[in-house]
This record gives C-alpha cells, structure tokens and sequence, in this order.
C-alpha cells in the first residue's frame, strides 16, 4: 500500500480499531474448546444497549445460573481431553474494558476483551466473537 493509499484509508476511517460494547447472550470462543459459547447477566446492571443490558469487565463468573456455564460451556476442552469445565481465577477480570465507561462501577465489556481459563496449564483464552447486539 503507497502512502496514498494509505491515506484514503485512513480518512475514510478503515484502519481505525472500533470496539461495540458486549450485551446478554454475546458469543464467545475459547481457543481450548470445540464449539462456541454463549454470556449470560442473570441481573442486568441497569445499562442497555438495544434493548439489551450491557456486561461489565467483572461479568466473569462461571457456575450454574452464571455468566459462563460451568458445564461444557465450551464443549470438549483440548487440554483436558473431556467436557470443558472454565476455570476463571477469583477475582479475574476481562482485559481491555471501556475505560472511560463505567457499568456499575466496572468497566464496561468491549468486543476486543478476552479472558484467560486456567482449567489446566497453560490455559485457554476466551475472546468475544460476537458482541450480543444484533437480532
């Protein structure tokens, strides 16, 4: 790409990093897992996007009724060579929240944040591949 084309891009705003915020039933994916997993806010915080309430960096939690499942959430984990089973440290938060954006007090969830499994080192690392928002 010659400079000038590299200008237009940029004007018409392709190489800027845009992040959505992440609501109820977002998509995820974790690099150690078989099949795609769904966020769960069994309480909203209060903010919507959409219709739709918007997580927060702190929304981490696995276990029945949680925001992830604790339960196959991933399908079969590669690392344990059985049903996957999150692991998400206490007090682990997801990376990269909206800074400037408070949701209770936390950060608000963006599509770019990712976090970290530690079912069985190394670990997995869980990214948003859908933000929740659209249908």
């Amino acid at each position: 790409m010659n400079l000038q084309q590299l200008l237009m891009a940029y004007s018409f705003g392709a190489l800027n990093e845009e992040y959505s915020y992440v609501v109820r039933g977002a998509k995820l994916e974790c690099d150690r897992g078989n099949r795609p997993g769904v966020l769960n806010l069994p309480l909203s915080h209060g903010v919507y996007v959409k219709g739709k309430p918007v997580m927060n960096i702190a929304d981490c939690v696995c276990g029945p009724d949680a925001n992830i499942s604790n339960v196959g959430a991933f399908g079969m984990c590669k690392l344990l060579n059985n049903i996957c089973k999150p692991k998400i440290d206490f007090g682990s938060k997801w990376t990269d929240g909206k800074e400037d954006v408070l949701v209770e007090g936390e950060q608000a969830l963006l599509s770019k944040s990712t976090l970290r499994c530690t079912c069985k080192s190394p670990g997995g690392i869980i990214t948003i591949t859908n933000d929740g928002q659209g249908g």
